[in-house]
């Protein structure tokens, strides 16, 4: 499975991705919002910035190995078009950072797209106080002991079961404007999450930012 570490144009992240980590990718990616935000001053030297390019200061200096993928089309945002490009180079899985933060209406955005490619694509963003994805039908969560996690239903989701919890839930409907499972706690190690229809984010609040 070929993974890409990808910045967007959200709040610049505070902590970035270390030298052995970005080992594990195949490639680095940004749009061009977030290369101009931050990711340009940065040590860290993207493969392929990708986008409509209104962002680019046309005056700033690209390193030579990364490439300018061009992509104007207005009808995608460029997450979406990075989403899309990576993925026709084989990328099937994706750490995300800066799609939160900043304008909210950005953020949103950036949830309808992972929504639209969450079945095809493995996809966890990353922020300063938790990293979250949508979870799997039969999802298992390993090395959460004591950290906050939350379940957010971005459709109606039915008969969720999760074990691991203070707060366990039984075959219960979540929806927007109904039952949601906020700052809920695991109390094991692993914890499992089940459910049969719907789409699901879970939160999981990081260890650094528990103090």
């Amino acid at each position: 499975m070929s993974r890409a570490l990808l910045f967007v144009n959200g709040e610049p992240p505070k902590k970035l991705p270390t030298h052995l980590d970005l080992a594990n990718y195949q490639y680095i990616a940004c749009t061009d919002g977030a290369y101009h935000s931050y990711l340009s001053e940065s040590a860290i030297v993207p493969d392929f910035i990708i986008g409509d390019l209104d962002s680019i200061n046309p005056k700033m200096t690209v390193p030579d190995k990364t490439q300018i993928i061009h992509t104007p089309d207005q009808s995608k945002p460029d997450f979406e078009k990075a989403l899309l490009f990576l993925n026709s180079k084989g990328v099937t899985s994706f750490s995300i950072y800066g799609a939160t933060g900043r304008a909210s209406d950005h953020f949103l955005g950036n949830l309808s797209v992972a929504m639209q490619y969450h079945q095809q694509f493995k996809m966890v963003f990353y922020d300063d106080y938790c990293h979250f994805f949508f979870a799997t039908h039969h999802q298992i969560i390993h090395h959460v002991k004591h950290h906050i996690i939350s379940l957010m239903p971005l459709s109606t989701v039915t008969h969720l079961t999760i074990s691991g919890f203070k707060y366990p839930i039984d075959n219960q409907t979540l929806s927007l404007g109904g039952f949601t499972s906020l700052r809920n706690k695991a109390i094991d190690d692993t914890v499992k999450i089940s459910f049969k229809n719907g789409n699901l984010l879970v939160f999981i609040e990081d260890k650094y930012s528990l103090n």
